[in-house]
């Protein structure tokens, strides 16, 4: 092992204006570019404070998200799910989904995607907005 890093929300940076169309809050989210070895890969750790999430999108390589603080959401084509510190999701590749911190707690993740993850918003919000009630995750 050659690098190592913590997912640290206060060492996370501002969300790279490449990125910002993917979050509804940008100014809520840090973003923290980790070291990756596998080949055509990268990580990174993603902080989101309360409220903040990701709008509706795909990764046409697929995602897998290993929650690492808080009480978050992942929502995808089958319910919008609870997850906390220690569950892992994989998103299949194409998979419709979004993700976040609940309204009143913030979140964080680490992703492990494809070095060109084929990011794809231009999709169907669907019940993004009328699925996230303020008591969501309590």
């Amino acid at each position: 092992m050659d690098e190592f890093a913590t997912a640290d929300a206060a060492e996370g940076g501002p969300v790279p204006d490449a990125l910002k169309a993917l979050f509804n809050d940008p100014d809520g989210v840090k973003v923290q570019p980790l070291p990756c070895a596998l080949p055509d890969e990268k990580s990174m750790g993603v902080h989101f404070s309360a409220g903040a999430r990701t709008v509706p999108h795909r990764h046409e390589h697929g995602q897998h998200l290993v929650i690492t603080e808080g009480v978050g959401i992942v929502a995808d084509e089958n319910a919008v799910h609870v997850v906390r510190a220690g569950d892992v999701i994989t998103n299949p590749p194409g998979g419709w989904h979004w993700h976040g911190a609940t309204p009143t707690t913030a979140m964080s993740h680490v992703t492990v995607e494809g070095e060109d993850a084929g990011l794809d918003l231009e999709v169907e919000q669907r019940d993004w907005e009328t699925s996230y009630p303020s008591d969501l995750g309590t």
